[in-house]
């Protein structure tokens, strides 16, 4: 071989290697890039962990956020509302105060009334009648007793007073210390008979009191009238003495 393909043999030799030696460096830089590349892989899905991972906090926040800006908007209005109550409710006690203040003399008045109209009045039933009107005034200064139950009991006694012009009674009291027999005709009319049916009388609103009756058919019909209150006669129509003047006198 001459000394010239030794030559050429050899650089070829030097050559391949040097290239060899660049493939190595390449792929070892490859390598190296393939693995920051993994890395950098790594490090990305990592991040996009995190990034779903707080994008998922994010939507669970905002979504309770929202729920609670909604709730907080219906409280605000029920607030609101009860605010109005309220005030309406304060208004109201302003105004039962007021009621109360009106209608706690006028309560007095009418007790007033309903006494003088028993004293006033024929006098039938009057110690019932007279400690009907004392509980009363008993009643309007008791504290355990409220204003509406007070203003009942006042207007139950006026319409007791009402309906006796409406019925007929008969009855037992004492005329001057003796007992007998009371005849009662609405309003009106009084009358009185001895328990032995013998003495008859009748009251006088004029006088303000108790005359004898002496007239036989005022008698009788005074008989049939006390058994018609106690229903042991049919009713009929009856001429009693404050309906006939002329026959008592």
């Amino acid at each position: 071989m001459n000394k010239a393909v030794k030559v050429l043999l050899i650089t070829s030799i030097v050559q391949t290697m040097l290239f060899s030696n660049q493939i190595d460096k390449s792929v070892n830089i490859i390598e190296k890039n393939n693995d920051t590349l993994n890395n950098y892989q790594k490090v990305i899905d990592k991040n996009e962990l995190v990034r779903e991972k707080l994008l998922n906090e994010y939507k669970y926040f905002y979504s309770s956020l929202q729920s609670t800006q909604r709730y907080n908007k219906q409280l605000e209005k029920i607030i609101n509302s009860q605010n109005e109550e309220l005030v309406s409710y304060n208004q109201q006690i302003i105004d039962i105060e007021q009621t109360q203040k009106n209608i706690f003399p006028l309560m007095e008045d009418m007790i007033i009334s309903l006494k003088t109209l028993v004293k006033q009045d024929t006098p039938f039933l009057l110690t019932e009648r007279l400690s009907r009107v004392s509980k009363l005034e008993n009643s309007l200064n008791k504290a355990d007793i409220q204003t509406h139950e007070k203003y009942r009991i006042i207007l139950e006694a006026f319409k007791i007073e009402y309906d006796y012009a409406k019925t007929i009674e008969t009855y037992q009291d004492k005329i001057d210390g003796k007992t007998v027999n009371i005849l009662r005709v609405g309003r009106v009319g009084l009358y009185s008979q001895s328990l032995d049916l013998n003495e008859y009388g009748y009251f006088n609103k004029q006088t303000k009191m108790w005359e004898t009756i002496e007239d036989g058919s005022s008698k009788s019909n005074i008989r049939k009238a006390i058994k018609i209150a106690n229903k042991q006669h049919n009713v009929e129509l009856l001429s009693l003495p404050f309906l006939a003047k002329k026959e008592l006198r």
